[in-house]
């Protein structure tokens, strides 16, 4: 009796495998469906880079930030507005 327990629950097991790996299969197919038309995804997903399997880009981070800093930022990179003064240290040798 317990070889046709154990059988079942063999067979149990492998279906239960197979219908793991499929769930898993169709997944990854579907995902990769996402991505076909690339300008619609970037219209759609503006901060996920489209060749990096839709990883967020360096501007997703800029997004969660204070309007501040994105305002420093930009001033910065466009050099209006800032003035940076150079400090030069003065050190005296005794003699």
């Amino acid at each position: 009796m317990t070889t046709r327990i154990s059988h079942v629950a063999k067979t149990f097991k492998a279906i239960a495998l197979a219908a793991a790996l499929s769930a898993i299969t169709v997944t990854a197919a579907s995902a990769q469906a996402a991505i076909s038309e690339p300008a619609a995804y970037q219209a759609m997903y503006p901060y996920r880079d489209v060749l990096n399997g839709g990883a967020p880009t360096p501007a997703a981070k800029l997004v969660l930030l204070p309007p501040q800093v994105l305002q420093r930022l930009q001033a910065e990179e466009s050099g209006v507005g800032i003035a940076k003064v150079p400090h030069y240290s003065h050190h005296h040798r005794g003699r």
